[in-house]
């Protein structure tokens, strides 16, 4: 279903066209991984922030895509493809090349987390 390196597989420009599907489960799993970050960073210092935010974007995705009426399979492929979709974004904050103090820590922790088994 969704997954974050589509264009870089081989045979990926048969799929030129991703489906309307496609496209709103993509905006529901980016509005859901922003908000929980969001919420995050708003909650202040955590020992384990990115399992916080892993834990909440399971939760959350799983409330919309049962409103949604979608079928097991597709809710853990949404889960699946947010949880890529955060670790690619955890794995560009580590590859910035100057970040300030502030989000230096929080980067470090982050990418740490990252590494650590879920």
């Amino acid at each position: 279903m969704l997954i974050t390196d589509r264009e870089c597989q081989r045979g990926g420009e048969r799929f030129a066209m991703p489906t309307l599907g496609e496209i709103e489960g993509k905006l529901i799993v980016s509005e859901v991984v922003a908000a929980s970050c969001l919420r995050q960073l708003l909650a202040g210092p955590e020992a384990e922030p990115l399992s916080s935010i892993r834990r909440r974007i399971k939760q959350a995705l799983q409330s919309r895509c049962k409103k949604a009426k979608l079928c097991g399979d597709d809710t853990d492929a949404a889960v699946e493809y947010a949880f890529q979709l955060l670790d690619a974004a955890v794995e560009a904050l580590g590859k910035e090349s100057e970040p300030s103090s502030t989000r230096d820590e929080t980067v470090h922790r982050l990418s740490n987390a990252a590494v650590s088994p879920r």
